[in-house]
């Protein structure tokens, strides 16, 4: 863009000056009323090629006047007088395009050139030069994008890592995404739903290495064609593309807590692209907690409860994917991808207990190892068939998806008397299956080639069908060794969803640059769930109508506004359903709520960015979210010291807050971007009679310096004054990192080396939290520094050019938290 600005501008300055001068004289015998328009498109995509050049020159070769087309590829010359004219079209990436020898006259004033075509260049790069960058954080119309790739202190680590610098988002020390203080996300993976990431985020993250990630959308607003699934909002990663040509990548990386080898190769052609990518990696988790909890009993202590916990497990995780597109033609185009990954997330520990009564005497005191698993597998399919018309933006989507997961977790629990005598037994195994199918149509209609009013509409519909079968085996008293299955606590459970959902969109926007684009979205969703014992059906029906306005303006050539808002809804999955108690504490269980009803969000904000003659960038957004029903995990603890915690739709959730993101450059070698978030949040619950809130803060600097010889440094840190929940509080907690790069082999391999928390040994965090039941106070230690080397090889051929990715489901309905 910059590129092209700059031609433009030295195109002008160079006008022949008597070319101007001749016009001029002309124009005092002759009235001035000729017009010449056109749109300007890429002739392989049919997508509009915004800011090309268009030189206008007299049939005797004096340059005239020069444009830039617009955004919707459109460019227009008016009060030209009657004559012979030749139009010049040029753009970085596509091949020179003129137009010879078309005439004004008195009887046809006005031509208008319709659609006029750019075809891509062809040429073969023996070597690619980078020569300037995206900045890291760059404004869209619907959303604010973190350039990943641009981030020397990502390289080695994983998407964790990324998320932790993307704006608006906050990731804490084990991995837990939040996006203004919202878990309810819907992540997505190149716009698509993915099955590793529904069902545990913070560790599916840690599979995803951040070497393969192009960019993080954050996308706080989005518009009735999304799914309204997620209160928060939505989050989509997007990994590196492949170009024309034949080439691949190989990253390889070495530390004390993380691991992995990972690659892609492809190949493009014209018509035909075939690309798989592979990554396994390991990652070390360390930590120590403490944890003191008093029960209450009519606001009385009646019980303290003593707990030390330590872990030290390994992470292991793989995933691949295949992918294919043909374009039958410039208008036709399918694309077919078959992904796969799984892996193991052992939550291995060991758990000193010790217990005393009102009274102050150790009633119980144990030790007890714990060695749970969870493996898990997942393959899926994409298809899709995108149906281009001669119109630009207009064009016809058919996507279908089939998808089956499975997720078992077992664990065997083993208490000890303080001297080693062994006096309880318990394993537990749960095993789930999950085959999902998707279908989904999406047309989109430009009602001029301008593309300024634009309409949307689509429908969906996804069938989900869930089998959990949950088994537990435990000792009696007096005879350890001696496991019996548990009746009471076994079951197996059956849930289906199914959802269907249409959509209406209208984008309208003017020469005056004001844009508004409403919309409406209708879902009806049906779960039901059936038990071989006991626990009786059930069966919910809901339908949400789900309203979506965006006001926006572009004040000037470096300034608009955007006003925006929306509902958003969060529908319980299984997890938090299925009444399956994990017990590998026995002093803490957890459980689903099969009677969880979905949560309803309101979002609305109010956002201003700025952009500086120096490039320095400015983006504040003022933003209200309120949810009225929402799902909480609740904690009642009894006199004997045992915790249960449940979800339940018990709390009112308020938070109010102002985002700021900026970014410049201090000279040409160094670049500087960074953010913070003020905010007031309040939960509420009459029925617990709970309400906690306050005032919190958080920040981030980023900061990266090119050196000669291709050495690079970067270094980034945070803080974060913790968070506010229902029922406590976190302490502050922060991160940073460093990183150093040196390019070789012509700037085809890096080596890089990272480190994260140098001087921080171990990270402390606490946390407070109470009712009217209990009162608890937990220390935690987490072992964050880290060293680690990575080596990535770029090797191939490749060619510029122009493809448009395939398109995919996007289930951003199966909520990740």
């Amino acid at each position: 863009m910059k590129f092209a600005t700059v031609y433009y501008i030295t195109f002008i300055l160079l006008l022949p000056c008597g070319a101007i001068a001749q016009q001029s004289v002309s124009s005092t015998a002759s009235q001035s009323i000729g017009q010449i328009s056109g749109t300007v498109l890429d002739s392989v995509t049919r997508q509009p090629v915004p800011f090309a050049t268009v030189a206008l020159s007299t049939s005797t070769g004096n340059v005239l006047a020069g444009k830039i087309t617009s955004e919707t590829g459109t460019f227009m010359f008016s009060g030209l007088l009657p004559g012979s004219y030749t139009l010049r079209l040029t753009f970085v990436g596509y091949q020179t395009r003129t137009l010879t020898a078309f005439a004004l006259t008195d009887q046809k004033p006005g031509v208008q050139l319709g659609t006029l075509l750019l075809h891509p260049e062809s040429r073969q790069l023996n070597e690619v030069v980078i020569t300037g960058q995206k900045a890291l954080i760059e404004e869209k119309s619907d959303r604010l994008v973190y350039n990943a790739a641009n981030d020397l202190t990502n390289k080695g680590g994983t998407a964790v890592d990324v998320l932790r610098k993307a704006p608006m988002l906050t990731v804490d020390v084990t991995g837990n995404v939040q996006l203004r203080g919202s878990s309810n996300l819907k992540v997505l993976l190149n716009g698509r739903p993915s099955g590793l990431l529904a069902r545990n985020l913070s560790e599916a993250l840690k599979m995803i290495p951040a070497n393969t990630i192009q960019s993080v959308e954050v996308i706080t607003s989005p518009s009735a064609r999304y799914d309204a699934e997620g209160s928060g909002g939505v989050i989509n990663i997007i990994t590196k593309k492949q170009l024309k040509g034949s080439s691949g990548n190989l990253d390889v990386t070495a530390g004390n807590y993380t691991q992995s080898i990972g690659g892609s190769y492809g190949v493009k052609r014209e018509k035909f692209g075939l690309t798989f990518s592979g990554n396994g990696n390991a990652e070390r988790e360390k930590s120590v907690s403490e944890m003191t909890r008093i029960s209450l009993l009519n606001g009385q202590p009646a019980g303290e409860l003593f707990q030390r916990r330590s872990a030290n497990n390994v992470h292991r995780g793989w995933f691949g994917d295949l992918s294919l597109d043909y374009a039958f033609d410039t208008l036709n185009r399918v694309n077919l991808s078959i992904s796969t990954w799984g892996g193991a997330w052992p939550n291995s520990s060991s758990l000193y207990n010790r217990f005393r009564n009102a009274e102050g005497i150790v009633t119980q005191a144990y030790n007890q190892a714990v060695n749970q698993q969870e493996p898990f597998g997942n393959i899926e399919f994409n298809l899709g068939y995108t149906r281009a018309f001669k119109r630009p933006k207009q064009e016809l989507i058919l996507l279908g998806q089939y998808s089956y997961t499975f997720d078992n977790t077992s664990y065997t629990s083993d208490q000890f008397t303080p001297i080693g005598v062994p006096i309880y037994r318990e394993t537990s195994t749960n095993q789930s299956h999950n085959p999902q199918y998707t279908f989904q149509l999406d047309y989109t209609h430009p009602f001029s080639s301008s593309g300024r009013q634009v309409f949307e509409v689509g429908a969906k519909a996804i069938r989900r069908d869930v089998s959990s079968r949950y088994a537990i085996y435990n000792s009696s008293v007096g005879a350890v060794d001696v496991l019996l299955y548990n009746v009471s606590r076994s079951n197996n459970f059956v849930y289906d969803q199914q959802v269907l959902a249409t959509y209406a969109s209208l984008k309208l926007s003017n020469q005056t640059k004001w844009m508004l684009q409403s919309g409406v979205r209708l879902e009806n969703t049906i779960n039901e769930g059936r038990f071989a014992d006991s626990i009786p059906p059930f069966r919910i029906q809901f339908t949400n109508f789900i309203p979506s306005l965006t006001l926006s303006k572009q004040l000037s050539e470096r300034q608009s506004f955007k006003i925006s808002y929306t509902q958003r809804i969060s529908r319980p999955m299984i997890w938090d359903l299925n009444p399956y108690i994990n017990a590998s504490d026995l002093k803490n269980l957890s459980a689903g709520n099969p009677q969880l009803r979905p949560e309803l969000t309101h979002l609305a904000e109010l956002s201003y960015s700025l952009t500086t003659k120096s490039g320095a960038y400015l983006n504040l957004a003022l933003y209200r979210r309120e949810t009225n029903n929402s799902i909480e995990e609740v904690r009642t603890v009894d006199t004997s010291g045992v915790s249960r915690s449940i979800k339940q739709n018990v709390a009112r959730n308020q938070r109010t807050g102002l985002n700021v993101n900026a970014a410049g450059q201090f000279n040409r070698n160094w670049k500087i971007n960074g953010g913070g978030e003020f905010y007031h949040t309040q939960f509420s619950s009459t029925a617990l009679q709970v309400q906690n809130s306050g005032w919190l803060w958080q920040l981030n600097l980023n900061m990266a310096y090119q050196l000669p010889q291709n050495y690079s440094l970067q270094a980034y840190g945070m803080y974060s004054t913790g968070w506010i929940l229902l029922q406590g509080k976190n302490s502050a907690w922060y991160h940073y990192s460093l990183a150093a790069r040196k390019e070789f082999w012509d700037r085809k391999a890096s080596l890089t080396l990272g480190v994260n928390n140098p001087f921080t040994q171990p990270f402390r965090q606490n946390n407070e939290s109470q009712s009217s039941s209990f009162r608890a106070h937990t220390a935690n230690q987490y072992v964050t520094r880290s060293v680690k080397l990575t080596f990535s090889w770029q090797f191939g051929q490749i060619r510029a050019g122009n493809e448009p990715a395939g398109k995919k489901i996007i289930n951003d309905d199966a909520k990740a938290k």
